[in-house]
């Protein structure tokens, strides 16, 4: 009977246990906004709506793997009211993308009842914790996005409120608005200021265009940053706002229906000319080797990437991107010769790089050339090859 009585109490356990660690936010079963609002009004609490599609791979991971965190369900299920609209297939979804602003996915927004205004809002996804934190700005009268705007309107500019109204504007996905804000800030202190951790870490998370005066001066004065933040650091953010600003510009196409920045291509080449620094040289490689691809020519491109890898320009692995981008655009031309060139290109590529996940990512470019030319066989063949560069990266974890 004792036996029979603890193997009772230990399933009762199990039990408990799985239930307690299951927990989810109770989004509403209803779809009909106005009922949610009424719902919200009565129990005197925001709604919290999580703005999805079907096709958005970040908006599946929050529901899989955050809004099924007990510390979130709870604190959400006591905090709001939870809705989540398909925001391109559900009736009420498609008129809140609107009402709401919703340009990207997931976005999270936390909503008035009373007056159907956006206090908050959050892009993107991210840990349980970074749900949580801004759940908490969200009903904190004082620290939320619509409230932090007034402040900044009323003349509010010390430096931890910027540092704070910065990040939220960032979450927010206002990015450009994040960038003007700090940098009106950070425009004004004495380089010993600009190094000090707190406004360092301002600047490596919303500073992002390496033209912008603020970024010139980090450059110009890398010495002293070096000293304080360390090289490595300073140095890939350095790198990572010159590339991103060189691929915006090497990405462009005309199916985009947007004219191509000439004006903003020479200033970048210009800057990138006039600084000692190691990534200015694949930079304007990249930049150099697109004036080919917008004009067609693509034997030109060709040339210019032979070009380009005699003078050996590339650091921290540079060189695949530069090679991966610009040999799938061989897919836009109609020479069926350069083609194939650029598929044995490929190959001889493959022998100097390593690592199973760049061969993959090359072995998909060359079977997309490979359908490109009709050669429907090769292209299923390395499809096979890219999966098993895969599956050999995950064996090695």
């Amino acid at each position: 009977m004792k036996r029979l009585i603890l193997f009772t109490l230990l399933i009762a356990v199990v039990v408990m246990n799985a239930t307690a660690q299951n927990r989810s936010i109770n989004f509403e079963q209803t779809k009909e906004w106005k009922k949610i609002v009424k719902k919200a009004k009565k129990e005197k609490k925001l709604i919290f709506v999580d703005c999805y599609t079907s096709w958005c791979g970040p908006c599946k991971m929050l529901a899989k793997d955050v809004f099924t965190n007990d510390k979130v369900a709870d604190f959400f299920n006591a905090n709001f009211v939870n809705a989540k609209f398909d925001m391109e297939k559900e009736a009420d979804g498609v008129v809140l993308k609107k009402q709401f602003g919703v340009n990207f996915f997931p976005t999270l927004v936390f909503v008035d009842p009373t007056s159907g205004e956006v206090l908050h809002r959050m892009v993107g996804a991210g840990s349980p914790e970074w749900l949580i934190a801004g759940g908490k700005l969200a009903i904190d009268p004082d620290n939320n996005l619509r409230s932090m705007v007034k402040r900044y309107e009323n003349g509010e500019r010390d430096g931890e409120f910027i540092r704070d109204y910065a990040g939220v504007l960032f979450s927010a996905y206002t990015r450009d608005e994040a960038a003007r804000v700090a940098c009106e800030y950070l425009d004004l202190l004495p380089v010993d200021s600009l190094v000090m951790r707190e406004n360092w870490q301002m600047i490596k998370r919303v500073v992002s265009d390496p033209l912008c005066p603020l970024l010139k001066r980090v450059m110009a004065e890398r010495e002293k940053f070096y000293a304080t933040i360390g090289r490595k650091e300073v140095d890939a953010k350095l790198e990572k706002v010159i590339y991103n600003a060189v691929d915006k510009l090497t990405g462009w196409s005309p199916k985009k229906k947007k004219a191509f920045d000439e004006k903003g291509n020479q200033e970048l080449i210009n800057y990138l000319m006039s600084i000692d620094f190691y990534a200015a040289p694949a930079g304007l490689a990249g930049l150099y080797t697109a004036a080919y691809v917008r004009e067609g020519d693509f034997r030109g491109m060709l040339n210019k990437m032979d070009e380009v890898f005699s003078y050996n320009l590339f650091r921290n692995g540079a060189e695949l991107p530069y090679f991966r981008d610009n040999i799938r655009l061989l897919g836009n031309s109609e020479d069926k010769a350069l083609v194939e060139e650029g598929i044995q290109r490929i190959d001889r590529f493959m022998v100097q790089d390593t690592k199973p996940l760049d061969k993959s990512n090359l072995m998909r470019v060359k079977a997309f050339l490979q359908k490109k030319i009709g050669d429907s066989a090769g292209a299923e063949a390395s499809t096979k090859a890219a999966e098993n560069y895969l599956r050999e990266m995950r064996n090695k974890k």
